[in-house]
């Protein structure tokens, strides 16, 4: 035990202020895949460079980072191992999300992955109200004409979603996209705005908004799924409210910016 509680306070302060520092240069690598040299880093967390140097070693000699050339400072294999080790489900960080989602709308919540040239629902949440949508677990739809699959496409180059998907598809019902260039017209407005739409392509009088994950743990959608005239009516709230969602699910699973 310290005979001077003042240093002791001291002590415990630095070394929070050490992980504060260190967490944030971990995070900042997260978003930069390709390396980031050391003056970058301490623009980036707004730390001289010699503090930057120090932790960065320090990291590095226990694998947490990994430092090539100039340029290169990365994450490293220490942090890959920790997350393969972890083998949290995602529906379960996900689910107290969703229900807010749902709570918040009053309509059904899926979230759901590609598996092919299908979207794959691994986890909902059911509104709780007289009419509603009540999907079913592993259900399989084409990624073309959900919102959820085309959330998903978005993510992809057109030349990529040609050669997962193809170029013409069968009609799920009348309002069914039907050709590459009617698709990749949808993907484009996706990516400009982040939301994707089915206005009953899939499912005759339901209508559905999406938005698409691209975490360390894979790829996912979020759905709301709502009857056609309902979701006329309060289209304005579920794009706040999804969006809310995706910035609340990234916040706790961590995205992934670049990709090689």
């Amino acid at each position: 035990m310290s005979d001077n509680p003042q240093r002791g306070d001291d002590e415990k302060t630095g070394g929070i202020q050490v992980i504060t520092r260190a967490a944030k240069i971990l995070n900042i690598l997260g978003e930069q895949p390709n390396g980031m040299s050391l003056g970058e880093i301490a623009q980036a967390v707004d730390l001289p460079r010699s503090t930057v140097q120090r932790i960065v070693a320090a990291l590095d000699s226990v694998q947490m980072i990994r430092i090539q050339g100039a340029g290169g400072v990365r994450l490293g294999p220490a942090l890959l191992r920790l997350l393969s080790a972890v083998h949290t489900d995602v529906s379960d960080i996900a689910r107290p999300i969703l229900q807010t989602l749902c709570d918040a709308t009053g309509e059904t919540v899926s979230l759901a992955r590609a598996s092919g040239t299908q979207l794959a629902i691994v986890h909902y949440v059911v509104a709780d109200r007289e009419l509603r949508v009540v999907p079913r677990m592993g259900l399989n739809l084409p990624l073309y004409s959900t919102s959820g699959g085309r959330a998903l496409l978005a993510l992809e180059s057109d030349e990529d979603v040609r050669t997962l998907v193809g170029d013409a598809y069968a009609a799920m019902t009348e309002n069914t996209v039907k050709t590459l260039p009617e698709l990749l017209a949808h993907l484009t407005e996706i990516r400009e705005t982040g939301i994707s739409y089915d206005r009953g392509e899939t499912l005759e009088g339901i209508s559905t908004m999406a938005v698409a994950l691209d975490t360390v743990f894979g790829r996912f959608s979020v759905s709301l799924l709502v009857p056609c005239p309902r979701f006329q009516k309060y289209e304005a709230l579920f794009r706040t409210e999804i969006l809310k969602c995706k910035e609340a699910m990234t916040r706790e699973i961590g995205k992934v910016t670049a990709r090689d």
